[in-house]
């Protein structure tokens, strides 16, 4: 018995499951088309992607932490907590609590999001 994984750019693709879901509320932004064919219970849609853009300041990254949590927070994830910090220059690490020990760690650095916006192969 095996597996098999798909590799983009030497990464393994991990988007399956719950795991997916996080992901995909999160990065779905607010008034998705595709919405129309949901029920209003199971609509997607976030202002995360937007409001971790721009300039990041102590107010910015409370922001982040709210709207993080603002998007998860559902049946499927009863409890969520966020911490948003920027450790140095133009990076932002959110950390994203899901449950009472799932955790989801997402970065932005801005050359490598940068880079990945120019490989279409991993959008």
């Amino acid at each position: 018995m095996g597996v098999d994984f798909k590799y983009i750019s030497g990464q393994p693709v991990m988007d399956q499951g719950v795991h997916n879901v996080a992901i995909l509320s999160l990065f779905t932004d607010e008034g998705w088309g595709g919405n129309v064919f949901l029920p209003v219970e199971s609509r997607i849609g976030s202002d995360f992607n937007k409001t971790c853009k721009g300039t990041i300041t102590l107010s910015r990254l409370a922001d982040i932490e709210n709207s993080a949590v603002r998007a998860l927070e559902s049946k499927l994830f009863p409890q969520v907590s966020a911490e948003a910090r920027n450790p140095n220059g133009d990076r932002l690490e959110v950390n994203i609590k899901i449950g009472l020990g799932g955790s989801l760690s997402l970065n932005r650095e801005n050359a490598l999001w940068q880079a990945q916006a120019r490989n279409l192969e991993a959008q």
